[in-house]
């Protein structure tokens, strides 16, 4: 009796279900949102078997969410539009306005043109804006810092242009790319209230001016620089526009995986994905801040180095006597070579008076341009571009991540730069894959 009874409710629940389910399944697109994507798809150039749905919401690259409409039903609405190296060539349409639960705009490495889309303002929930590697031209609306919520955005590698007046307040921003555009102007002062900014790149800009936005807290009178940043990049950076190739992550993490988080059947696999791409791009943007310290210190060289004391950026160097011997001619000769590049060798050393903590001490040479050869307006313009240069250096040694190596000092020579850092006993990641390549070490994914 015992086992008809549960089989009864074990009846009841399946019923119940098969009523539930089919009804959901039933759901319609929103009428508006509907009539919006029709105009999008068209303008984007989204045809083909791409576009041949049945509805949209079956569209690659869109999806929808149920939510209860003015009248008390369920419908489904549009909450993502996903279209990343898609080789789209139209135009982002005003109806994409009319998307009101909109959460997420990617249309990274296409070629769609045109204006930077003002009605995207109306989209008042939307977190994710990226139209990064694209050919939008013209200015950015003000009135695009009234998206309160936004998360990410990326307008890198566009012809965008005019000043920076719309970032006036965002108070969730995280991650924010201008690169590769013709911004001209000032950085405005508003980009420290950002409380929650942790990466920003604002490199080919030529024309771009203005001190490093510092974050200020109420929890500290110390000024708080983002976690990742990069102000100014060589003038001859270049931006990719060939929507043919593979995807390369931007230096603003890439929120990619957020189109898969309402499928729960992938989450596991989600977290993997996640967990590997995070790797990579930190070890990209690790790269892309040594290469702009490397750029600063070189371009410092080449103008002709000045001698002078350490610049120390770090606690562990108590004093700047503990690197007097850095400015002796013979103060890295009997020192141990533990690598070696195209501008100079890497030293190691036992700091002074820090009880046998080792260091890495990485030399840069570049004969220094002969001063006696420039004009007068010419000398000016250098000392004004080496007070720019050593207010870098200082800027890039209080940066702070757990993914970077910290710059502990920097000592200026006559015919050479010193890197001060402190010395990494575990290898490189090259050096690890060699090892598990070889069936000498494990190396989960988590780790990596």
């Amino acid at each position: 009796m015992a086992v008809l009874h549960q089989k009864h409710h074990l009846f009841i629940i399946l019923s119940l279900l098969s009523l539930l389910l089919p009804t959901y399944a039933r759901l319609n697109l929103d009428s508006s949102d509907l009539r919006a994507f029709s105009i999008i798809q068209k303008d984007l150039g989204i045809n083909g078997q791409r576009g041949s749905s049945s509805t949209p919401c079956n569209t690659p690259g869109v999806f929808c969410e149920r939510r209860l409409s003015p009248n008390g039903t369920y419908v489904l609405k549009i909450t993502r539009l996903i279209f990343k190296s898609q080789r789209l060539t139209g135009f982002l349409s005003p109806a994409i306005g009319r998307l009101s639960e909109l959460k997420e705009l990617s249309l990274t490495n296409n070629q769609v043109v045109g204006q930077f889309p003002a009605h995207i303002v109306n989209c008042k929930k939307l977190e994710i804006l990226d139209l990064g590697n694209n050919e939008f031209s013209g200015g950015v609306p003000s009135e695009l810092s009234s998206i309160v919520r936004l998360r990410v955005l990326d307008l890198s590698g566009n012809s965008f242009s005019g000043n920076l007046s719309f970032l006036k307040h965002f108070p969730n921003l995280e991650n924010l790319s201008l690169a590769n555009n013709l911004f001209t102007g000032k950085v405005p002062k508003s980009i420290r209230s950002f409380r929650n900014l942790q990466s920003f790149d604002f490199s080919g800009n030529s024309f771009l001016e203005g001190p490093v936005p510092v974050i200020r807290t109420g929890e500290s009178s110390r000024p708080q620089y983002p976690k990742r940043y990069i102000l100014a990049e060589n003038s001859s950076t270049t931006k990719s526009r060939n929507a043919s190739s593979g995807y390369s992550p931007a230096p603003a993490p890439e929120p990619s995986l957020a189109s898969n988080r309402h499928k729960k059947g992938k989450r596991k696999l989600a977290g993997w994905l996640l967990g590997f791409l995070a790797g990579s791009v930190a070890g990209s943007l690790s790269g892309l801040v040594f290469s702009l310290l490397f750029k600063v210190v070189l371009a410092a060289v080449k103008a002709g180095g000045r001698d002078g004391g350490p610049a120390i950026f770090s606690p562990l160097i108590k004093k700047a006597e503990d690197l007097a011997f850095l400015e002796k001619d013979d103060g890295l000769a009997n020192l141990e070579i533990i690598g070696k590049g195209g501008c100079g060798e890497v030293y190691k050393a036992e700091l002074p008076g820090s009880d046998g903590k080792m260091i890495a001490i990485k030399k840069i040479i570049q004969p220094p341009k002969d001063a006696t050869e420039l004009s007068g307006e010419d000398s000016k313009l250098l000392h004004k571009k080496m007070r720019q240069i050593q207010s870098e250096i200082v800027t890039v040694g209080h940066i702070r991540h757990r993914n970077l190596l910290p710059l502990l000092a920097h000592v200026s020579r006559p015919d050479c730069h010193y890197l001060v850092y402190e010395l990494m006993k575990n290898g490189s990641l090259q050096d690890a894959l060699n090892d598990v390549a070889e069936g000498r070490r494990e190396l989960d994914w988590l780790t990596r």
